[in-house]
């Protein structure tokens, strides 16, 4: 199966790049380059791996996916990751962008049908198996990104099959209990969207836990499990990410990108950035990879 996925993956795309097709949520990534461990922002997204493989950080967990085992990472997480690829054996991924109202119109169907929402689950991302499924799936997804009507008509059917498939996997409890308001991990995933959306702005902790109705205490325990961050450097990670691509992306100066994410001190500023990519602000153009992800 994987033989026929790849046969029809590079006969679509054949350059290097990021890819966008008919589907506005479905990206393909290829690149015959290797990157070394690098920080990159991940939100609410499926990874697909077709052929070569990454290794993903998030504290201290680790996690591989590659063809036998894909990525979901249902809410924002500042995320680390490496790639390994060849010319001869380039790294191709499917990028797609988790519908958060399909998800949530799945998972409330079928709650009385499931046992997932009572397991233990902490870290805000997970990787399951590829089965035979997901490879089915895969293959007919990529078919009909060959044609503009078939994406157009068939796009959304065939992913919301696949977002039933993940949803239903051996460790899809976090997206389960995401997506239940009154559960912790359901708080902990809005205050992230919160912080994510308002990242240049006022932040503090005690707010962040008041809106979600969890003592400070509670919010920060439940915070860290899933994120593997305290608050305060999760909020620190999104803005240095933010600011990467400011300056990368948008032709930012240094000091105009400092105020832009939130920052009060340019100086502290260069020092944070510095620490977190290895390379100060003023270098990010040129550090800063080809493509972009996420």
């Amino acid at each position: 199966m994987n033989n026929m996925i790849l046969k029809q993956v590079n006969t679509l795309y054949k350059k290097d790049g990021l890819h966008n097709t008919f589907l506005n949520n479905v990206k393909i990534f290829k690149t015959s380059n290797s990157t070394p461990r690098t920080p990159l922002l991940y939100d609410l997204c499926l990874v697909l791996v077709l052929q070569g493989k990454k290794i993903g950080y998030l504290g201290s967990e680790t996690f591989e996916y590659n063809n036998k085992n894909y990525l979901v990472i249902p809410t924002p997480l500042p995320f680390e990751c490496e790639t390994h690829a060849t010319k001869e054996e380039p790294f191709i991924c499917i990028l797609i962008t988790i519908d958060k109202k399909i998800m949530y119109e799945l998972i409330d169907s079928i709650n009385t049908k499931t046992n997932k929402q009572n397991k233990k689950c902490d870290l805000g991302v997970f990787s399951n198996k590829v089965d035979t499924n997901i490879e089915n799936i895969t293959l007919r997804l990529l078919k009909i990104l060959a044609c503009n009507e078939d994406a157009k008509i068939l796009g959304s059917s065939v992913l919301r099959e696949l977002y039933y498939r993940i949803i239903n996997g051996e460790n899809s409890c976090f997206l389960h209990k995401m997506f239940l308001n009154t559960n912790n991990e359901a708080k902990i995933s809005r205050a992230l969207r919160n912080i994510h959306e308002n990242y240049n702005k006022h932040l503090d902790i005690p707010s962040l836990a008041k809106n979600e109705d969890m003592s400070v205490s509670s919010f920060h325990t439940h915070f860290k499990k899933i994120t593997s961050h305290s608050p305060l450097q999760y909020i620190k990670n999104i803005r240095l990410n933010k600011a990467k691509d400011f300056l990368a992306l948008q032709n930012y100066q240094v000091n105009d990108t400092a105020y832009a994410v939130g920052y009060e001190s340019i100086s502290q500023f260069s020092k944070d950035f510095k620490l977190y990519f290895s390379y100060p602000p003023k270098e990010a153009k040129a550090s800063f990879k080809e493509y972009k992800l996420f």
